[in-house]
């Protein structure tokens, strides 16, 4: 993780004031600096490309390119990506009432759409990147620029695009959240999710709910849910005393699939992962 720390330098907007700007690249495991460390700063990312999981206190979240994740003041989070990751943040305060419920009134995580992606990765881009602190104007930019994202993700949740019978469709479905069909997913994992049993509950034809996927996430429900069992396996193997066969039957799987799917995506067995881990933590440990 690349920064710069822009908490000493005088900011000038009444209404917010950006304090951070962060570069994630791939395979980061890090404690990512949010609002604990002042009780007052927000943390926003945005994830440009690969997968990965952030883990919000108690809650946990999928990582999709594509998609904004905002950490409120009161939560401490560590991120983690895949190798080929790469995610935007930016810590920022805000000071103004109304812009304050703005930003708390928005979904913590959401689609931005391939455009929106491409000018909040400009504007965050343009606020500051490290190394430009010589720049007298750049605090001035940086409180510009995050501004900017921010009225831009909270316009995309309100939704206001033309009505069309899919664009309708697709509001529908939003529900004041980003997509409530992978929230589905997300809080059923373990359970035996189909696209029939998907159909029924949100009224749609499977082949629809698989274009939906597609285009929201980049990838289809039964890939999108095999992502999400295979992070909390990972978390359960990280942070628990379960067996592997325990671990699997807790996400939905089967003891053979799991070892074989585990070792085609990560290159080891899920008991090995589990050693290395424990190995990294005791090294970390060492040098405290």
């Amino acid at each position: 993780m690349n920064g710069i720390d822009m908490t000493h330098i005088e900011l000038r907007d009444a209404g917010l004031r950006a304090t951070g700007f962060y570069s994630f690249d791939g395979g980061c495991h890090n404690e990512v600096p949010s609002g604990r460390k002042n009780g007052e700063a927000y943390l926003l990312l945005l994830a440009l490309k690969g997968r990965g999981e952030l883990r919000m206190d108690a809650e946990s979240f999928v990582v999709l390119s594509g998609y904004y994740y905002l950490v409120p003041p009161e939560y401490g989070c560590k991120l983690a990506l895949s190798t080929e990751g790469r995610a935007l943040g930016v810590r920022f305060e805000l000071c103004d009432g109304g812009l304050e419920r703005i930003v708390r009134a928005m979904p913590w995580t959401g689609a931005c759409g391939s455009a929106a992606v491409s000018d909040i990765e400009y504007w965050l881009q343009a606020g500051g990147l490290p190394g430009d602190t010589d720049d007298p104007l750049a605090s001035y930019r940086m409180d510009a620029a995050v501004k900017t994202v921010l009225l831009t993700l909270a316009r995309l949740g309100t939704g206001r695009k033309p009505l069309t019978h899919e664009l309708r469709s697709e509001q529908a479905l939003s529900g004041g959240g980003p997509f409530p069909m992978a929230d589905y997913i997300r809080n059923h994992y373990a359970a035996k999710v189909t696209l029939d049993d998907m159909a029924k509950r949100f009224g749609f034809h499977p082949h629809y709910i698989i274009r939906l996927f597609n285009r929201r996430l980049g990838m289809s429900p039964i890939q999108y849910l095999q992502e999400v069992r295979l992070l909390k396996a990972m978390e359960l193997l990280e942070t628990t005393s379960m067996t592997v066969t325990e671990i699997s039957e807790s996400v939905g799987w089967t003891t053979s699939y799991f070892s074989r799917l585990f070792h085609e995506r990560k290159g080891e067995s899920p008991s090995q992962f589990r050693k290395n881990k424990m190995k990294s933590a005791v090294s970390a440990m060492k040098h405290f």
